[in-house]
């Protein structure tokens, strides 16, 4: 026994004298960004489940979904527009490694939300209505601004937002060395996943408004052209 005691404290010992990965600074900031975009599609992915109980719940979506964009707006900007500076930077001209590389940091962050406004939302059919109600107060009133809910996360993209003229600047720079760069936008991702359900090509949808929370996306399949809106992530077809 006093073997086995012996045993599992060197192995503790070991444990805690292995190196610990040290996270850069870009890496930080990565997580940072891909948090804040995670916490914002919720928000969209729970407003819009909500909004199609009845319409004092539409209401109180749009209500929530306004307040806390007023509230933590620039910090989605900030988001945003490192997310954009840090593709074109980070592949130097590459684009087609730029967009795929964003589309799949957009891939986790949506499925990442889903999982979590699921979490909120499944629950039995006669409380949903009271689950919708509480947590569109919540976020009305500000318990899931991201500075309450990750002090830590919001500060590091505070820290971007103070940065962003000069990234403004350096990405100037990028698109002068590079020509004809090609447009993507954030609801990407969700306009392909749309677009395969009608058993129509992922290649076959490209950008023409990238203009986030408004994109614009023109889809071509058997012969056929449709244009897809989005705001704020949520897409439909434009009949």
């Amino acid at each position: 026994m006093r073997q086995l005691v012996i045993l599992v404290a060197a192995m503790f010992l070991a444990a805690c004298a292995a190196p610990q990965k040290v996270i850069s600074e870009a890496e930080r900031q990565q997580q940072a960004v891909q948090w804040a975009i995670t916490e914002e599609v919720k928000l969209r992915l729970v407003a819009a489940d909500c909004a199609q109980l009845d319409g004092i719940l539409e209401a109180a979506a749009n209500y929530a979904v306004r307040d806390w964009h007023l509230r933590n707006g620039e910090l989605i900007k900030s988001a945003d527009e490192h997310f954009t500076y840090h593709m074109a930077m980070f592949n130097q001209g590459n684009w087609d490694g730029a967009t795929a590389m964003s589309q799949q940091m957009v891939y986790a962050a949506v499925q990442n939300a889903e999982q979590q406004s699921n979490a909120i939302l499944q629950v039995d059919p006669k409380e949903k209505r009271n689950v919708c109600l509480s947590t569109l107060d919540r976020y009305k009133q500000g318990g899931f601004d991201l500075v309450q809910i990750n002090p830590q996360m919001a500060a590091q993209l505070n820290d971007l937002k103070s940065n962003r003229s000069l990234q403004e600047q350096k990405m100037q720079l990028q698109r002068a060395v590079v020509k004809d760069t090609p447009r993507t936008g954030r609801s990407l991702y969700l306009v392909e996943k749309l677009w395969a359900e009608k058993e129509c090509p992922r290649g076959a949808v490209k950008v023409l408004v990238s203009n986030w929370p408004d994109e614009v996306y023109q889809g071509s399949c058997n012969n056929e052209s449709v244009v897809i809106a989005c705001k704020w992530g949520n897409c439909r077809e434009m009949k």
